[in-house]
């Protein structure tokens, strides 16, 4: 009895050295490295870089905004061309396929907003027509 305690704790002891070192936890240092990291590269530009574009935009004319519109535009349908013709071709990932679904979202918002109107102003959807009286 006592040589089965003795190789049952030795046994035990030897396997918890072993799943241990599977276990390791990153220390916070290294979580905060990742955390940052995943935020430069998966989030939209720093408040900063934000306040930027918007003082550059109201300091463009009219005619420079709608050109920088048309600017923007252009490359939104040219990745979408690019993605559908992925998606024809069945060689589009997954991601590509969750982005081509957004690009088009944005593209429809795009195209329902007044050029030139107001912040925040997009144009009211079309409603059917209502039936003839008869």
């Amino acid at each position: 009895m006592k040589w089965t305690t003795l190789l049952l704790s030795a046994w035990f002891a030897g396997a918890a050295v072993l799943y241990a070192d599977d276990d390791q936890k990153p220390s916070g240092d290294q979580r905060e490295g990742k955390t940052k990291e995943g935020r430069k590269t998966n989030s939209s530009p720093a408040r900063a870089e934000w306040e930027k574009r918007r003082e550059q935009l109201e300091k463009m004319t009219p005619e420079e905004r709608e050109a920088k519109r048309q600017e923007l535009k252009g490359r939104l349908e040219k990745r979408i061309c690019d993605l559908r013709s992925k998606a024809t071709n069945g060689i589009i990932t997954p991601q590509e396929k969750r982005e081509l679904e957004r690009r088009e979202q944005v593209l429809k918002r795009f195209e329902q907003s007044a050029p030139g109107g107001v912040k925040g102003e997009r144009a009211e959807p079309k409603k059917p027509a209502a039936p003839a009286p008869q």
